[in-house]
């Protein structure tokens, strides 16, 4: 959605309402004012008071913004603008009354309007450039706010301050932009947390007078110039492998798709006889099924054989349907893991053998570790990954955060990923390749879509 429902409810109360939205440089502020704009604004009835920009270096950055506010709309009040409008309407030196008059003249060309909105951007550039004319800060604001509601025009102020100040109290509602650090958990293969340092942008519902706020923080994105955030990220009740997935090609016939558009263009695909890691984070849950669902649906329409040891609490779906000769799978059992490896190597080779391809592994190394403990994982590891080189078998350990198997998987990954909770939805990074945060979000056909956070 591009904007969260709680702020669609806050304006849809009545006319006049007035939204503080805060944070420092860089946070989105203003592409959400916009999109608040466009969400609730009627054509051309949005007005921008800027501090900053001409209208057309504002329509270069937001060409989708100008329907609703044409170039008469767009106000220029950087300083010397400002101060020499002031001078124009006083006829001298700008005084208290003189800045009144401003304001008033500018509601007043916006009241015939169908539920106009102003923004003022920067509101803190504002005050600074008219400090000599108010003695008083906070009944001006006082006045400003009671003059929107008298008229019936929402405001929409943006600070750059991300501390409380007075005017958090006077205004209807308050939303707080943020960025901030995500930092994988550090393991002894990796030392410097940079790597898994990432990004991720953030809004914050702190108040809105009226409304009850289901979910105060939501994930953000800038993605292709304009505002969304994301909602909760549910279980998929019913991820069937092979089920009614879109049959996604491989990219070539080197690599394996991943069964995720987006993801094949930033790996270019699974190659054969790689090793692939997944590591699943604290909050994550079960909602990590989905990934592995669409890889091995999509193994399975492109002719490939798949074996899944699955990890501690993965299950079916009651409801799963597939060709049994072509998926096994096989439960980590016994005390010994190297008799039961070359029980494990023996299906791989029947699999391969129906299927005349290299096969997909699906392999929950929580499970293994847990079965057979870390050391005896760790001496027949080296005989496994000799046999994928070998076969040119895909393969994809999963992890979980804090298992000592990362500290393995880390160093015989091709491509390593991590998935993370994030305001109750899931984002995934790589770290092999390098890449920023990605949404997960579910399409129709069961396709999993990611939307860059940036």
């Amino acid at each position: 959605m591009r904007i969260p429902a709680e702020i669609h409810r806050f304006f849809d109360i009545g006319e006049g309402q007035t939204l503080l939205i805060k944070g420092l440089p860089g946070t989105g502020k203003t592409t959400l004012a916009f999109e608040i704009l466009n969400e609730m604004c009627e054509k051309r009835n949005g007005m921008y008071i800027s501090t900053r920009v001409d209208p057309d270096r504002l329509y270069r950055t937001f060409p989708w913004i100008k329907e609703i506010v044409p170039p008469r709309n767009v106000i220029n009040a950087t300083q010397s603008k400002l101060l020499q409008t002031l001078k124009d309407i006083s006829g001298g030196i700008p005084t208290y009354d003189t800045v009144l008059d401003f304001f008033r003249v500018l509601f007043e060309d916006v009241e015939e309007m169908e539920s106009p909105i102003i923004v003022f951007d920067s509101w803190d550039a504002l005050m600074n450039y008219l400090s000599p004319m108010i003695k008083e800060p906070q009944s001006f604001e006082q006045n400003i706010c009671e003059f929107a509601r008298d008229m019936g025009i929402h405001i929409i102020f943006v600070s750059e301050s991300a501390n409380l100040m007075p005017l958090d109290y006077i205004v209807d509602g308050v939303v707080y932009m943020e960025l901030f650090r995500i930092a994988g958990t550090p393991s002894a293969a990796v030392r410097d947390n940079g790597m898994r340092a990432r990004y991720a942008r953030e809004i914050r519902l702190e108040k809105l007078r009226g409304v009850e706020i289901l979910q105060r923080a939501f994930t953000a994105t800038l993605h292709g110039g304009r505002f969304q955030c994301f909602t909760p990220c549910v279980e998929e009740v019913d991820a069937r492998i092979g089920g009614d997935h879109m049959r996604i090609p491989d990219p070539t016939e080197d690599c394996a798709s991943t069964g995720i558009p987006q993801l094949d263009e930033i790996t270019g695909g699974l190659r054969y006889g790689s090793c692939n890691v997944l590591e699943i984070n604290h909050g994550v849950g079960k909602r990590y099924y989905q990934i592995l669902t669409a890889l091995a649906s999509n193994a399975l329409k492109n002719g490939r054989a798949v074996c899944i040891i699955p990890s501690i609490g993965y299950q079916l779906s009651p409801r799963e349907i597939f060709v049994p000769t072509n998926v096994r799978v096989v439960q980590p059992q016994g005390d010994d893991i190297v008799s039961w490896g070359r029980e494990l190597l023996g299906i791989w080779d029947e699999l391969r053998e129906r299927s005349g391809r290299p096969i997909l592994n699906i392999i929950g190394m929580d499970a293994m570790e847990f079965a057979f403990g870390y050391r005896q994982l760790l001496n027949i590891a080296n005989r496994l990954i000799n046999r994928w080189k070998e076969t040119n078998d895909i393969n994809l350990l999963v992890v979980k955060t804090g298992q000592e198997s990362i500290n393995m998987a880390i160093h015989v990954a091709d491509t390593y990923f991590v998935v993370n909770e994030l305001n109750g939805g899931l984002c995934i990074y790589g770290v092999i390749p390098r890449t920023e945060l990605y949404n997960m979000s579910m399409e129709r056909g069961n396709r999993i879509c990611l939307t860059p956070i940036v």
